[in-house]
């Protein structure tokens, strides 16, 4: 009897541990954790908008150089290098150049390089680039005490980073040259900080992760010739190159009375862009010779403190657009008509600054069609400059 109960006791106990089991509710799952997204790395070259590439000098401060564009001076040396090219004018009609370099350790010659001019400066001073001319406007060094621009700015005539080249039948203002070499030379001997990082491109360039190539469509017309007009004989040409995809440079030539390619003289390149800005501002004499002992040389003053209309030139295509910019700590944007933010696709760029006075003159036109302009009145064309140098 005693066996049977012990049984029988046993039986219940493994019952209820069986059942005490069975019932237990099972242990949460751990949750899967979302995988960390990887993020995107987007450091393009601030000065094209393209990817860096392994020869990039990432933390180097960039230079611009003043180049002469008279047209007797052509052809100039060293401007297909050039990431950024500006244009506007600087005395009476005459216009000049002030090409932005972000290597000046590869740099080829460069020239003929000329004095400095205050529009151009206002447009480098929120980026810190070292300025190298020769000679400059009182103007021009008012704003370089001012806004204390001393240690980034470079002129030539205490400062000496030029040689001068033999240009038989060219006047000696039209003779100095830099590079690489004789740049690093005055940057050593001054103990120059050359150390700028560009956190920010300079532009709004299109994302070349997002949009193949970097190239986006414009909202606007078919546009493959372009001409500009500084004044009666200082016009510029964009021709579109569909199989480069860039707008090809040529000037009018007043010593001569002809349109000419513009090209490098270092290597015989017809100069060329991805990107044409043609904008359009104020531009006036100023009101007194600026304390040149030389005389009076009808200086002009290019209104930046606030932008204007403009037009935008990339792939064949034109995008009416305005610009804007400030003081002159203040960087240059575009925007549609709207006032909308837009986009720059990757590559170089060259910008004009136009007196609204010309915008009658300026004209674009599609494939097939022909830009038909009036003659160049001879007894209206300036060809001398006063200068500093």
């Amino acid at each position: 009897m005693k066996k049977l109960l012990s049984l029988m006791l046993a039986m219940i106990l493994a019952l209820s541990m069986t059942a005490c089991g069975g019932d237990s509710p099972a242990a949460p799952a751990e949750p899967t954790p979302e995988p960390t997204p990887t993020p995107r790395l987007y450091f393009p070259n601030p000065f094209t908008g393209e990817q860096k590439t392994s020869s990039f000098k990432d933390g180097q401060r960039a230079i611009a150089v003043m180049v002469n564009n008279i047209s007797s001076c052509r052809p100039q040396s060293g401007l297909t290098q050039a990431s950024i090219l500006f244009e506007t004018k600087v005395e009476g009609g005459i216009t000049r150049f002030m090409a932005i370099f972000e290597d000046y350790t590869t740099l080829d010659d460069v020239g003929p390089v000329r004095s400095g001019r205050d529009q151009f400066l206002r447009l480098i001073m929120p980026y810190e680039m070292l300025y190298f001319h020769i000679g400059r406007s009182e103007i021009t060094q008012t704003y370089i005490n001012t806004f204390d621009y001393n240690q980034y700015d470079v002129d030539g005539a205490n400062k000496p980073f030029i040689y001068r080249r033999d240009r038989p039948g060219k006047a000696y203002e039209h003779t100095a040259y830099t590079n690489a070499e004789l740049l690093e030379d005055v940057i050593t001997k001054n103990e120059i900080n050359m150390k700028k990082t560009y956190n920010e491109p300079l532009f709004d360039f299109v994302d070349y992760d997002i949009v193949p190539g970097g190239e986006r469509e414009l909202n606007g017309e078919p546009a493959t010739e372009v001409s500009i007009v500084h004044s009666e004989a200082y016009r510029t040409y964009f021709t579109y190159d569909e199989a480069t995809g860039k707008y090809l440079m040529s000037q009018y030539n007043g010593t001569k009375g002809v349109v000419e390619d513009t090209i490098d003289e270092n290597n015989g390149v017809q100069l060329s862009f991805e990107n044409v800005m043609v904008l359009f501002s104020d531009i006036s004499t100023y009101p007194y010779p600026g304390g040149n002992p030389k005389g009076d040389p009808n200086y002009q003053n290019l209104f930046l403190d606030w932008g204007y209309k403009g037009y935008y030139f990339a792939n064949g295509t034109m995008e009416k657009i305005e610009w804007g910019k400030g003081g002159p700590p203040d960087p240059l944007y575009f925007t549609d008509r709207d006032g909308n933010p837009i986009e720059i696709n990757c590559g170089k760029t060259y910008i004009a600054f136009v007196d609204d006075d010309e915008m009658g003159r300026f004209q674009y036109a599609a494939p097939g069609q022909e830009i038909v302009e009036e003659e160049v009145d001879m007894s209206q064309v300036v060809e001398e400059e006063i200068g500093e140098d």
